[in-house]
Parts: structure tokens; sequence; C-alpha cells
């Protein structure tokens, strides 16, 4: 006899987004993307649903990202099969272990990446005013090229991700729209910048930080530090971001900010 939950899943029924508001919510960290997204009807939802009660969701974003929420823990090959059922594209995931793994064993190539996350939080009110950088600015038209090479940097010493497979067209019109909703802040003269960050998130369910990157030939003056608190103590809420489990230095830059560990998850990109 199965150890887990038998579930059905299916597309998800207007009727039923409270009780994935629900679930998100009690998730915490890890459920800010699904809930934010719900809220503003953004991307797609399945749900994962038992004989009396949600118990579980698959989100998928309009950037090719996947949120796995479960309740408790769920079969993962048959979460894994609800995926693929449902034909929505992905390429990054979050989630708990198993059901990643179970996604990464499915793929035809070697995953890109395959490792523990760790989620960092805090409320704005408990950012240390002292390490906030009041230099902090939303990017500019001029910061886009150097925009584009932090993200092909980080893409590439985080992700494992050719710079040379970046589509720089499709690159330029996401700094673009960043820069267009200010949702880019940055450390340095138009142009110049040396410091940056994204805000992947933000809504009723609190602001999710991305995209810290400092350049390499500033690093050390805690730049980061200061920017990821100057974003913190803007978010007016709860406010997070998520680091991969073995990244010891940017863990420590995040809790100086005032962010500590509140949760756990495991991240797979595929190539």
């Amino acid at each position: 006899m199965s150890r887990f939950p038998p579930f059905q899943s299916r597309p998800l029924d207007p009727r039923d987004s409270g009780e994935v508001l629900e679930l998100a919510r009690a998730q915490g960290a890890h459920g800010v993307y699904v809930g934010n997204a719900i809220a503003a009807r953004e991307g797609e939802v399945v749900a994962l649903l038992g004989r009396d009660q949600l118990l579980g969701c698959l989100w998928f974003g309009p950037r090719g990202n996947l949120i796995v929420l479960e309740r408790e823990p769920l079969d993962p090959e048959l979460v894994a099969d609800a995926v693929h059922l449902s034909r929505w594209p992905w390429r990054i995931a979050l989630g708990p272990r198993g059901p990643l793994a179970a996604l990464a064993q499915r793929t035809l190539a070697r995953p890109l990446v395959l490792r523990d996350q760790v989620y960092h939080a805090c409320h704005s009110a408990a950012v240390p005013s002292a390490v906030i950088d009041p230099e902090a600015r939303t990017a500019q038209r001029a910061d886009r090229d150097r925009l584009m090479a932090a993200t092909l940097e980080l893409n590439r010493v985080d992700l494992n991700v050719d710079p040379r497979r970046v589509d720089r067209r499709w690159l330029r019109d996401m700094v673009d729209s960043r820069i267009g909703d200010g949702t880019t802040l940055v450390h340095g003269a138009p142009g110049e910048l040396v410091c940056k960050l994204d805000i992947g998130s933000r809504g009723p369910f609190g602001t999710m930080i991305e995209g810290v990157f400092t350049f390499a030939d500033q690093r050390g003056r805690g730049l980061a530090t200061a920017l990821v608190a100057a974003a913190a103590a803007q978010a007016l809420g709860f406010v997070c971001l998520h680091v991969a489990a073995d990244n010891e230095a940017a863990r420590r830059c995040y809790e100086r900010a005032g962010l500590v560990e509140v949760a756990r998850c495991r991240l797979l990109l595929l190539a």
C-alpha cells in the first residue's frame, strides 16, 4: 500500500483559487511567487486534488518557471506525471526534493543545475538601517549594457548557462522591460553600475528579490548587502529571496541585510 495520499491533477477551477491561496500562504517564502501570481491572475495552475481537500499545486509562470507546492509529501513520480500531462512549458523549477528528482530523471539531457536552495526572509521593519544603501536607485536606459553583462555573468557562474547560448534580443527585451517597470535596483552612476538586483515578484504575499550581482572588481565592499537591504526596506512588508545552500558568501551577505533562513527547497534547471 502506498504511503502517499492519492490525488488527481486538473487545471485549477477558479472556484478553488481560495484553497490554493491558503496553501501558498501556509508555505511562507516558498508560496510567494504563487500567491502573488494568482492574485494578479498570472501563469497557469494545476491543482493536485485529494479525496476531500487540495493536496498541492503546480504553478507555471510566464518566464518558463515551475513552482511545486505540497500540503504533505506526495508520490514524486505521480507529481512528475502531472507536470508532463499538463503540457505547460517550463525550464526552471523550485519545489520539494522528491518531485524535482523525479523530473530530473526524466530529462533527455543532464540538468544544468540540481541543488538545494535556501530561502532567506524578513519583514522590512527588521532591516538594519545602518546597512541600507543610500545611493540605491532604479535602473535607467543608460544601464542596459551593464545589466545585460551582469545577467550573462550571473547565469554563467550560478546556473552554468553558457553566454553564447543566450538570445541577446530576448535578454535585451527582458532588461528593457525591467527598466520600464522599475523592478531593477542598482548601485552606481548611470551606465557605470557596479551592483544590481531584480524584484522577481511583488504583491499581497510579499516581495521576492532575485538576480543579485556585483561585478568582480567591486566585491568585498558590502555593496550587495546594502542594495538588498535597500530593496527589503522599500518592500514595506515580507521580503525574501532564495540562494544555493552552499553559497556561504551570499548567505552571509543576506544575513547582514537582516534576512534569516526560513525554508529550503530544491532547484532544477534544464539545459
